[in-house]
């Protein structure tokens, strides 16, 4: 009795154990499956975002590519522009020349009365001959027009621009400007407004210079600046040499006031674009522009001598 009851209770027994372990073990079997659809999935994504990944490599590649070329590109055009600018400031000063050259024979005249009523052009004209005639004693200059220009304001009167026949003739006017002194009549070079700007923008380092007694003037646009011939003089620092009025109006500009100093002869003379003669380092000249050509420096001695 007792030995059948205990069979029968481990029988009970395993059975109940064998279920447990058949549950678990499906359990087990199931997890097992789960993780292997995981893993599973998982591999299929990682394959997937391993060619979205080579992918972007490739489209990175091809990127980089077009970005050098685009570089490649840009510094091409760069250079272009860079070139294109350079040959337009080029032809700025080449223009600024060629018209600077066309006045070679004009002069600026400045503080010359100018009638209320206002003037024609035959009366500004004789005004011009008049004062050369009578301040300059140049009565033989022949000169083709003479007009004021710019609107008439109450500040003063206008300026004149006169245009002689001869380039020798103007040079003559200008080396004899230095008479105008104590009359408050300034003559200079008739310039284009880009070539006036340019010595706008150096008339102080000019005024500068003069003021410690150093010879300062232009050679057309370019700032000239040497020390005194004469050793041992300056200019006392309270004693000014004048300058045409603003710069606005032309050139350099030749001393007019009685109370101004007394500027070496060379200064004067280059400063009113005395050319010929009147500095020493530049080897003599007809102007103070560069020649254009060899063919335009005949012409121009050719018309000279006519």
């Amino acid at each position: 009795m007792d030995s059948t009851l205990i069979n029968t209770l481990l029988e009970s027994q395993e059975r109940a154990y064998k279920s447990a372990m058949d549950t678990v073990v499906k359990q087990m079997n199931d997890r097992i499956m789960k993780l292997e659809s995981t893993v599973s999935d998982l591999t299929t994504s990682l394959q997937f975002s391993q060619r979205e990944i080579d992918d972007l490599k490739s489209t990175i590649k091809e990127l980089g590519k077009e970005k050098q070329f685009i570089k490649v590109k840009m510094d091409q055009q760069a250079a272009v522009i860079n070139s294109s600018k350079s040959e337009i400031v080029s032809l700025g000063e080449r223009c600024n020349y060629t018209e600077d050259y066309s006045r070679r024979n004009n002069i600026r005249i400045s503080g010359v009365e100018e009638p209320s009523s206002g003037e024609t052009w035959e009366h500004t004209a004789a005004t011009v001959l008049s004062l050369l005639d009578d301040k300059l004693q140049l009565p033989g200059v022949e000169m083709e027009r003479a007009h004021r220009v710019g609107q008439r304001r109450d500040a003063g009167p206008r300026p004149i621009v006169a245009r002689f026949s001869c380039y020798g003739d103007r040079e003559t006017v200008m080396r004899s400007a230095r008479k105008l002194r104590g009359t408050y009549i300034y003559i200079n070079d008739d310039l284009c407004a880009a070539s006036q700007a340019i010595e706008n923008a150096q008339m102080p380092q000019l005024k500068q210079a003069r003021a410690h007694g150093k010879v300062a003037y232009f050679r057309y646009t370019k700032l000239i600046i040497k020390e005194s011939p004469v050793r041992g003089i300056c200019r006392p620092r309270n004693e000014t040499l004048t300058v045409g009025p603003g710069r606005t109006q032309g050139g350099a500009g030749v001393a007019a006031e009685d109370g101004g100093a007394q500027a070496p002869a060379a200064a004067v003379a280059t400063a009113a674009r005395v050319v010929a003669g009147a500095d020493a380092d530049s080897g003599g000249g007809d102007s103070d522009f560069p020649p254009l050509s060899q063919g335009a420096t005949r012409r121009s001695e050719r018309k000279n001598k006519k």
